[in-house]
């Protein structure tokens, strides 16, 4: 876990703390809170704070997952969390001087409302790059496949193939391509 130093230093270091400034004080318990549920390598990349249900909540986007969180003002922490590359959509809306932001993840959606309007757009590009970014993430490179099969392979992949083809599953066409393939 970031201690508090670190998560006030990551949370200064955001461009658009500026569009934060005026929620600070609302969000301050919020913000104290992050040490216990950041992963020790999470960063902050993108924050805003707006209303749910009449309670402020703080929404911080990592270089992981969004975070919804609300600290009581006595008591109680409510959370809530999408991992980025379970977000389908995350669209949002400008009123006058406020807006709301709106993310789903195919099965719960959460709306963060009274957003200042200066915030919106800087946290949902923010977003939507972290996004792009967990889904593009480089496979790992597969090993190096043996540059000589043994025959008793080929035969035994020949045999599943044939299978394939019998029940269906593969054309002729996508048959003689496999099998040309393992032949050489």
């Amino acid at each position: 876990m970031p201690t508090l130093a670190e998560v006030k230093q990551q949370v200064a270091a955001y461009p658009h703390l500026r569009t934060l400034w005026p929620y600070q004080f609302w969000v301050n318990k919020e913000i104290n809170s992050l040490p216990e549920i950041l992963d020790h390598h999470e960063t902050i990349k993108a924050l805003a704070s707006g209303r749910q249900n009449n309670l402020t909540w703080l929404a911080v986007c990592t270089d992981r997952r969004l975070i919804f969180l609300n600290r009581g003002t006595l008591w109680g922490t409510e959370q809530a969390q999408m991992p980025l590359d379970r977000i389908q959509s995350i669209d949002h809306q400008f009123m006058i001087f406020f807006g709301s932001i709106r993310v789903f993840d195919g099965v719960n959606v959460f709306q963060l409302n009274t957003v200042l309007k200066s915030s919106i757009l800087p946290f949902v590009k923010i977003t939507e790059e972290m996004m792009y970014a967990q889904r593009h993430v480089p496979a790992r490179p597969a090993a190096a496949a043996p540059a000589v099969s043994h025959p008793m392979d080929v035969a035994s992949q020949l045999a599943k193939l044939a299978d394939l083809k019998e029940k269906g599953y593969l054309t002729d066409e996508e048959f003689q391509a496999q099998k040309k393939k393992l032949l050489g």
